[in-house]
């Protein structure tokens, strides 16, 4: 059976699609959304599972979850979790040339993908308490350029979050990408918004009036990998939450994953993740 999805919240259909509220809770069921959260643990203890996989949550947690990641969260016994939760549309990190850096990690990741949270201690966490707080008191004022100021304190938290994820060498090697990279911005939202849906390079360089050979090229420079293998890393994902969460059988989980034949998923998936469907959920069961 399939998690609970969620695929509104208030603002959604604005021009500004952002929403933040400070809630206490003691439970929250199995869910996912195709909308990105942030959140971050004001007081309280207690356990979440993200795609299956545990973590402690305390004060000074924050927590960055992209579209679809399969969720839920509890109290330990006795204590209430009180957080700030952040939602919002992923065309608030593309609005921009300078967020270009941060989309980049978040859809694709590096050779060592980040943790899904990191934990904010000692002055690193009064920093960031400062930091949830005014944007939560932007959020609930109706000054002047609120939504210049919102969007400029969520890219400062969600840049804390990536340093926070580093290794502590905080070593990386960026990749220079190519001065006409820009416009691939927009298509890179499309195919994230619809990749559970029939795509190609033909259709999207119909619709966005860019040639297949250019398009093809500048996911290579932009990505290091084709269009092709873009698309198809997003569905697996979206495959493995299925697979870890629902007892739908693997047939049918190649199609609600966006494939349109099985011996497509099943050769993907064992590219992907270097095992079968099957082998990864046994092995997730096992694990979990």
């Amino acid at each position: 059976m399939y998690p609970q999805y969620l695929f509104e919240y208030p603002n959604v259909e604005t021009d500004f699609p952002f929403y933040m509220k400070k809630k206490k809770y003691t439970s929250v069921p199995s869910h996912r959304h195709d909308f990105i959260e942030l959140s971050f643990v004001l007081e309280g203890t207690g356990k979440e599972r993200i795609n299956g996989t545990e973590h402690n949550l305390q004060p000074g947690t924050v927590v960055l979850l992209l579209p679809y990641q399969i969720h839920e969260y509890d109290a330990t016994p006795g204590e209430t979790l009180q957080m700030y939760i952040c939602n919002f549309d992923m065309k608030l990190l593309t609005a921009g040339p300078e967020s270009a850096w941060g989309v980049y990690e978040l859809l694709i990741g590096s050779d060592n993908p980040r943790s899904t949270h990191i934990r904010l201690e000692g002055h690193d966490f009064e920093e960031g308490l400062l930091l949830w707080e005014r944007l939560y008191r932007e959020y609930e004022s109706s000054k002047a350029w609120k939504p210049i100021m919102l969007r400029a304190l969520l890219l400062e938290a969600l840049a804390l979050f990536v340093r926070g994820s580093d290794k502590p060498d905080g070593k990386r090697i960026e990749r220079q990408h190519p001065k006409n990279s820009k416009s691939i911005w927009p298509i890179v939202q499309y195919v994230y918004d619809h990749y559970l849906e029939p795509l190609s390079l033909t259709s999207l360089s119909e619709q966005f009036h860019i040639h297949p050979t250019q398009l093809s090229t500048q996911f290579g420079s932009e990505f290091g990998i084709h269009f092709i293998d873009f698309l198809h890393e997003l569905r697996i994902r979206h495959a493995c939450s299925l697979l870890i969460s629902s007892d739908l059988p693997i047939s049918q989980i190649a199609y609600e994953s966006g494939f349109s034949s099985y011996p497509t998923f099943s050769r993907s998936f064992l590219r992907t993740k270097g095992m079968s469907p099957r082998d990864y959920r046994e092995q997730q069961g096992r694990e979990h």
